[in-house]
């Protein structure tokens, strides 16, 4: 089996998988995160679908060569596959919290 590939765009980890998993369901939105302090969005561009997990889970299955822009980092180039869309985390062991990181 071959490594998943990995992009990091900000505070996003997209992150290869085999297979959509079976609670997810299509959503209608090129937006696959929201900038929390701009107001800036993580936005797919090309042949896609968009789905949505009931725990509030992201994947994208890309059908063809996409871009992801941000107005505030690289485009980046995503190949046709499946993906999952991984919100970068912060653990304070010290009050022992999880937070998420704001972009």
């Amino acid at each position: 089996m071959k490594k998943p590939r990995l992009f990091r765009h900000g505070d996003l980890l997209i992150r290869e998988i085999y297979s959509m998993p079976h609670t997810a369901k299509p959503i209608h939105t090129n937006i696959i995160a929201e900038g929390e302090k701009t107001g800036h969005n993580h936005s797919l561009h090309g042949s896609h679908q968009t789905y949505q997990t009931v725990d509030n889970e992201i994947h994208f299955e890309a059908k063809q060569k996409l871009t992801l822009e941000h107005p505030e980092h690289n485009t980046l180039i995503i190949p046709k596959g499946i993906y999952t869309v991984v919100h970068e985390r912060s653990f304070n062991p010290c009050d022992d919290i999880e937070i998420e990181v704001i972009d």
